[in-house]
Parts: C-alpha cells; structure tokens; sequence
C-alpha cells in the first residue's frame, strides 16, 4: 500500500472552490499533512487559499488567570516558513512536497460521530498509541498513520 503513495500524484486531488460541508479542515501542520497523505487522495480535496489576510495566535499563561490568546497576522515570510517546514517534516518521512496555496480539507470518516478536534484527537491516539514516547518522529509515524487511516476508511 505504501508505494502507491511514493509519487507527487499522491497530492492530485479533488479542487473546490470552497470547503465541501462537513469535511474537516487540516492543520496547517506537518502532522495534517502526513495524515492527508495517508488517507489517499480519494479522503481529502485542496482549495485555493481566499486573498486576504491570514492570521495566527499567540498564547499567554497568565498568573492564577488561565490563557489568553491574541491574534496576529502572519507575513508572506511566516507563510512560507509554514509551507517549509510541513515539507521538511514529509521529508523526514520520506514523502514528496505538498503543492502550496491551498487550504487542505479531509473527509469524514462514514458512520464515526467525529468532526474536527475530536477527529484530529482520535486520528493521533490511533496512531501513536503503539509508538514509544521517543518514537514520535515522521518516519516512524508514516506506518502507523497509514494503518490507522485505513481501518478508519474502511481500505
């Protein structure tokens, strides 16, 4: 199964112009991604990235106050030094690049009651459950990843 996924034309997907209803979107990560591509192209669909501003969060620990977070907008050079380290963290998996300028979505899984975080939470236990604590490294993730996303689509 996993040669299937050894080429660029794993990230040639469906285009939208919009999020499809329901599909879950991923992080902006190089975990989101490892997940996309071990879902296969048939689970996930690519949309241009809207012009516009985009922002990010800033978290502060207040004293016996809990957390703030704060906005602030991300510059083209935040941008790309995303994009570089999702594809650096693919490399370390051994996994082409992913195409830049799109938002990336994924499709639920049928019959699970999981949308967003939750999905996100159940994809990362069933992936990591099986792995050592200093076993979290992309090239050991791949595996598990494409397993658990198989069981989860039903392949």
């Amino acid at each position: 199964m996993e040669d299937e996924f050894m080429t660029n034309s794993s990230w040639e997907c469906a285009e939208a112009s919009k999020a499809p209803q329901d599909w879950i979107p991923a992080p902006e990560n190089g975990w989101g991604a490892l997940i996309l591509w071990a879902a296969g192209p048939a689970n996930f669909v690519r949309v241009p990235k809207a012009k516009g501003d985009r922002f990010g969060k800033i978290l502060h620990r207040l004293p016996n106050e809990g957390d703030q977070s704060e906005p602030f907008l991300l510059t083209d050079a935040d941008l790309s030094a995303i994009d570089d380290d999702i594809d650096n963290y693919l490399a370390e998996a051994d996994l082409p690049a992913r195409p830049r300028g799109f938002d990336w979505y994924i499709r639920p899984p049928s019959g699970d009651d999981l949308a967003g975080e939750v999905f996100w939470s159940a994809v990362w236990a069933a992936t990591t459950d099986s792995l050592p604590y200093d076993g979290l490294r992309p090239w050991t993730m791949k595996g598990p990843a494409i397993e658990a996303m198989a069981r989860m689509y039903g392949d």
